[in-house]
């Protein structure tokens, strides 16, 4: 809830009385960011923030991304009698490691009351990254070994919406599952233990992010806990074993996730099809209830 301004007293000088809505400007801002802390879903290790920064006869706002990878932030700013000038658009990636200037408020008539606040949603990826199409990506199991697609493009069960173009493969707990194409790992989850059928689980699950080279993430799912065969920050290669399956998560049998995402905003993914090198060739729409054998990464 945005906080209103002191009124000004009758018999006050105009300087007195901008000073004072200057104050409960600036105390709405530090009770805006409170209130906003509290509201905001606590996000992993509070990867991305927003400073408050008085300034002049207002306060900027600066988005900071302490991850290790590009991130999409999408910020919402709403209020009375403010002057909203946006310094970056209101859906920007902000590059690993940086702060940028977002938005700059100030009160649009100084000697009335003025209230404000804003709230912001972030994903991975940059929204300005492109799939590139002749990528070709092993499957992501060892060479020799097959497995049977649980669920394709397009499933019934929860391939839709961002989930589209996934795959789930089937596949006992302990397998080891590798790098379907080089990258570098941007963020992984290991202490679940559990998973199940209830959406409860969906944000119990765990993963490994891999950043390719075009901005898109790989996305690996399910795995068993403490199964995370690598750390973030570290360059792996297509065929490289990065993890064990499990169960975890949104899961109704041990299977493997995996999908290839760039954000749309900073709330929404898009998956994007890929084309499998595999035994029995290229597959470019991996078939529910078909068996597929990877082939080992080219030298």
């Amino acid at each position: 809830m945005a906080m209103r301004n002191p009124q000004s007293g009758r018999g006050l000088s105009a300087i007195a009385r901008r000073a004072i809505l200057w104050a409960g400007f600036l105390l709405s801002t530090m009770w805006i960011g409170i209130l906003l802390g509290a509201e905001r879903p606590a996000r992993r290790d509070e990867a991305v923030s927003v400073r408050r920064v008085p300034s002049g006869d207002g306060v900027n706002l600066i988005v900071e991304n302490h991850a290790p990878c590009d991130v999409t932030v999408t910020m919402i700013v709403d209020g009375s009698n403010v002057r909203v000038t946006w310094i970056r658009p209101e859906t920007e990636t902000c590059p690993a490691g940086s702060e940028a200037e977002a938005v700059r408020i100030v009160p649009e008539n100084p000697s009335r009351p003025c209230s404000w606040r804003f709230h912001f949603k972030w994903v991975k990826g940059n929204v300005h990254a492109r799939h590139d199409e002749n990528t070709l990506y092993l499957l992501p199991f060892e060479a020799g070994r097959s497995f049977r697609v649980s669920q394709g493009y397009n499933g019934t069960l929860t391939h839709f919406d961002q989930d589209q173009y996934a795959v789930d493969f089937a596949m006992r707990e302990g397998t080891a599952v590798c790098a379907a194409r080089s990258g570098v790992v941007v963020d992984l989850e290991e202490s679940y233990k559990t998973g199940g059928p209830s959406k409860k689980y969906k944000s119990r699950v765990n993963f490994v992010s891999i950043a390719h080279d075009d901005g898109t993430i790989g996305e690996y799912h399910h795995f068993r806990q403490n199964g995370v065969l690598v750390e973030i920050g570290q360059r792996v290669e297509a065929g490289q074993r990065i993890a064990l399956s499990g169960n975890t998560g949104y899961s109704t049998f041990p299977h493997l996730h995996f999908g290839v995402y760039s954000p749309l905003d900073g709330k929404r993914l898009r998956s994007h099809p890929v084309a499998f090198a595999t035994r029995q060739g290229i597959v470019t729409e991996p078939a529910e209830g078909r068996v597929y054998t990877a082939l080992p990464a080219a030298k």
